[in-house]
């Protein structure tokens, strides 16, 4: 199945709400399930977890003793960096040390403030 560009530009403006209303369908489903509801070829499950120390400061005193530094060290982002040094401090120290990368492409309504970006026809059109 093919959608010409009018069909996806109508699917995009209702992209979000439909997104939406899939998550509250989604959550709805998982608290009727939770309560004993069974929804053909679905079951709950216990979703993925992350490990984690249940008391890091235990871990710290036992890595230590052991003889390692438990501990790693990060230059604070630039938020908490400006906030410690103060704006006008933090351009004068580190405005050479700041670059800002181009952001993933996006599409988005052309309401849109942004400023839109060529794609790959335009950079080969040759000037007429």
């Amino acid at each position: 199945m093919q959608f010409g560009t009018a069909e996806i530009s109508v699917i995009l403006t209702k992209a979000d709400e439909l997104a939406a209303w899939v998550n509250d369908v989604k959550e709805y489903a998982l608290q009727q399930a939770l309560s004993g509801v069974q929804f053909d070829s679905f079951k709950v499950v216990e979703g993925r977890s992350v490990r984690k120390y249940k008391d890091e400061k235990a871990v710290a005193e036992t890595v230590e003793k052991a003889g390692f530094n438990s501990f790693e060290q990060s230059v604070l982002g630039i938020t908490t960096m400006t906030k410690l040094l103060g704006k006008s401090k933090f351009e004068e120290l580190l405005s050479g040390f700041i670059v800002k990368p181009k952001g993933k492409p996006t599409l988005v309504p052309i309401s849109d403030k942004r400023a839109a970006i060529n794609n790959a026809a335009d950079d080969f059109k040759e000037d007429m």
